[in-house]
């Protein structure tokens, strides 16, 4: 009876060592995969966030405007200096940052500029002497066939790094194009920027792969798992490395209290032959349903037999070590989850923020000059019926000289705000196009006569005398008008131009007019 009994006992914990093992190696594939393309996600993210800086600030400087708004971005997204070059690579001019930190020559950085395809951003791979550490470049060829190099500070991405940490030595690693270290925990690889390019995990990353992979750490002397995944405008690898050992440890415990728990069932059976049935029969039911549970086939509704006597102190503390390793897996991937959702959010807060910061006024909240301008190619391009209104307030430039550039400032916010209230509920677009200039979109606005009544509406509330710091301030407006017509192809260059053109002719004429664009206007 003691030799049957002993056969399910041990067989028990063969078959609980193997499902435990799976179950591990199976969470830690898929936890280090999922760590792996979320890295990856936020990376993305980033890259994308870098590109369109640098073309926002590229624009911006070649139109000189809105110069504080691109610096103000490219240094919160940790962009060292900005600097432009000649079509033969010699520097013209540092706009942003220390100009000892951008290189005289793009040949020290081996960049062909001949190569280079016009308004597209380029990632260099990690580069050694220009900053104080290895360093990122950014750079992209302008319409003028001038190019524009930003060099990178790599602190968000050591950032993104050390927000993962597991066990002894879980960790993340990230490496450019050719497997130099761009941030990692080891302190010297990072600052040294450590080439990793002979790692067979690190060659995959080179070679574009993704997934979970097993390799040896010539640094730890280790057998290694790792999750990893490239990310695409860049080519930088990231993965998310853990030793073996750390894994067998955890299985070994389990494999220990189960042995143990196997020799007390043993001894028991042997001084009490008939209760072993009823003592290990439903503790043994019970420890499979537990085991099912980790395994991902567990039915909670499902009841458990009692036995005829509770099961032993060393079953209890089997099942209770079990449970809370699934309890622990659990926790883990929610905390895991929590962390990416938040991460998520402010990524797309950052982005929010960084698409509002290159498509607004910085002083009136309106739109921009540029927002404006791609308004009106895309409405063209589409051919829709509207309205564009060019409007120069009169007097501003007396009232700004004589009490000083805040009190202007407030004076175009008023401006501004009024043009919002009158044009924000009829879905008109209103933008500041500089200075003391505003334009409206006015869509589908109907025949001429409701055209001019909803035009001069604007013309009356601009007119309409400000309080501005206890001061009442009386300023005038001139509004050029010109349409849109669907059946004929027309730029949005020259519907400004058209409305400007109408807006001095309405300031020849005398203060608070309103002038329709027509043809037999001279320029």
């Amino acid at each position: 009876m003691t030799s049957i009994t002993l056969i399910p006992i041990f067989g028990l914990s063969l078959w609980t060592n193997k499902i435990i093992k799976e179950q591990v190696y199976e969470a830690v594939n898929e936890k280090h995969l999922l760590i792996a393309n979320n890295i990856t996600f936020a990376l993305n993210r980033y890259t994308k966030d870098l590109s369109s800086a640098l073309k926002t600030s590229v624009i911006s400087r070649n139109t000189n405007d809105n110069k504080e708004i691109t610096n103000a971005l490219l240094q919160q997204l940790n962009i060292h200096t900005l600097g432009k070059y000649n079509h033969k690579g010699r520097r013209i001019m540092t706009y942003f940052g220390e100009a000892i930190y951008t290189p005289n020559s793009l040949f020290s950085l081996r960049i062909d500029s001949q190569s280079i395809t016009k308004n597209k951003v380029y990632f260099s791979d990690l580069k050694h002497g220009f900053l104080p550490e290895p360093s990122l470049f950014l750079y992209l060829k302008d319409d003028n066939n001038q190019l524009w190099l930003a060099a990178l500070n790599r602190k968000y991405i050591k950032e993104i790094q050390s927000l993962i940490s597991f066990g002894e030595k879980g960790h993340a690693a990230i490496v450019d194009k050719k497997g130099r270290i761009l941030a990692h925990p080891n302190s010297d690889w990072e600052s040294s920027g450590k080439n990793l390019s002979k790692v067979s995990i690190v060659k995959k990353m080179m070679a574009g792969e993704t997934g979970v992979s097993q390799f040896f750490s010539p640094a730890l002397m280790q057998d290694m798992i790792a999750g990893f995944n490239v990310i695409d405008q860049t080519g930088w690898g990231v993965m998310v490395p853990q030793p073996l050992s750390e894994l067998d440890v955890s299985i070994k415990r389990v494999k220990q209290l189960t042995l143990i728990i196997a020799l007390i069932s043993f001894s028991t059976a042997a001084l009490l032959s008939w209760w072993i049935s009823g003592i290990i029969t439903a503790p043994i039911k019970t420890l499979a349903k537990r085991t099912n549970r980790i395994a991902g086939s567990f039915d909670s509704k499902s009841k458990t037999k009692k036995s005829r006597m509770p099961p032993t102190k060393e079953f209890s503390a089997l099942m209770l070590s079990f449970n809370h390793m699934a309890q622990q897996i659990e926790k883990d991937k929610l905390e895991l989850s929590q962390k990416v959702n938040e991460r998520t959010i402010e990524l797309k807060e950052a982005e929010e923020k960084s698409r509002n910061l290159a498509n607004l006024d910085f002083i009136t909240g309106l739109a921009n000059r540029m927002s404006a301008i791609n308004t009106l190619e895309k409405l063209t391009d589409k051919q829709e019926d509207f309205a564009l209104l060019f409007i120069d307030l009169d007097n501003f430039k007396p009232i700004n000289d004589k009490y000083g550039h805040i009190t202007g400032d407030r004076l175009l916010q008023a401006v501004a705000r009024r043009i919002r209230s009158e044009n924000t509920r009829k879905n008109n677009l209103a933008a500041r196009y500089g200075g003391d200039e505003f334009l409206i979109i006015i869509h589908r606005p109907g025949d001429l006569d409701n055209l001019m009544s909803e035009v001069n509406q604007i013309l009356d509330l601009l007119t309409t005398p400000y309080i501005i710091d206890g001061l009442e301030l009386h300023i005038g407006a001139c509004i050029g008008i010109t349409r849109n017509i669907p059946t004929k192809k027309t730029t949005a260059d020259q519907l400004i131009h058209q409305a400007d053109q109408a807006m001095y002719h309405a300031k020849e004429r005398g203060k608070n007019k309103a002038i329709l664009y027509s043809s037999t206007l001279k320029s």
